[in-house]
């Protein structure tokens, strides 16, 4: 008993400086965030912060990872329903990320200009590849079950599943970057949408119209002036 206590003690502190560096990445950066800031806000030395991570660097894997296995979480549970056809699957899937990202959208714009900043550089960089290795595998089995259903005409479905998330993530990219410009038009934000929209489906070699990448709706809650 006295090993399980202290086994949810451990996780509970190291969440604990998760929880942290969380905040201070969106507040002020990576390369900002300090290990004494850290131990601060989360109540405890800066000594103690060696018993739970090595250094800065593997804090930072730690939550890289925690945020993909949550938004994976996510994800899974919307598309794994036996007997639904693959196009519905990937609608949802797409469905599920877009309401992920809405559901959390005042937190996300307020962030915006400080992901994007130099400083979040090497988050940005070490967060695409380890979401990419969460969403990949969901996207090719749908792939799969596509090819099966004659639905979609791909040869690679591994490789076709990582494809789309590297286009679903430049996508988001590009979306961010007009939002910070505040200067984008929403016939812009349209035209970029579909191109990405066509992109995915010459891919999956379905016809025109078969994926709403992002629905007009959501985008126009993301783009609405407050």
């Amino acid at each position: 008993m006295a090993r399980t206590v202290n086994a949810t003690a451990y996780a509970a502190r190291r969440d604990a400086f998760l929880d942290a560096a969380q905040h201070l990445i969106e507040t002020k950066g990576y390369a900002q965030m300090s290990v004494q800031e850290l131990a601060e806000r989360a109540g405890v030395s800066q000594g103690a912060f060696y018993h739970y991570f090595d250094s800065k660097p593997a804090l930072l894997e730690a939550l890289i990872e925690r945020a993909a296995d949550q938004l994976r979480g996510h994800l899974s549970t919307t598309v794994e329903e036996p007997g639904l056809p693959a196009v519905q699957q990937l609608q949802r899937f797409l469905a599920a990320l877009a309401g992920w990202k809405l559901a959390r959208r005042e937190a996300l714009m307020a962030l915006l200009t400080v992901w994007y900043c130099d400083d979040n550089a090497v988050v940005r960089q070490k967060m695409r590849p380890r979401l990419a290795e969460r969403m990949a595998p969901l996207l090719s089995a749908i792939i799969r079950s596509g090819m099966d259903e004659g639905a979609f005409s791909v040869r690679h479905p591994d490789q076709t599943g990582r494809v789309l998330v590297s286009l679903i993530q430049d996508l988001n990219d590009t979306l961010g970057e007009l939002f910070l410009t505040g200067r984008t038009t929403a016939v812009e934000i349209e035209h970029t949408v579909a191109a990405y929209t066509d992109a995915i489906e010459r891919v999956l070699g379905v016809p025109a119209g078969s994926v709403t990448l992002v629905d007009p709706t959501t985008l126009h809650d993301w783009f609405a002036k407050e």
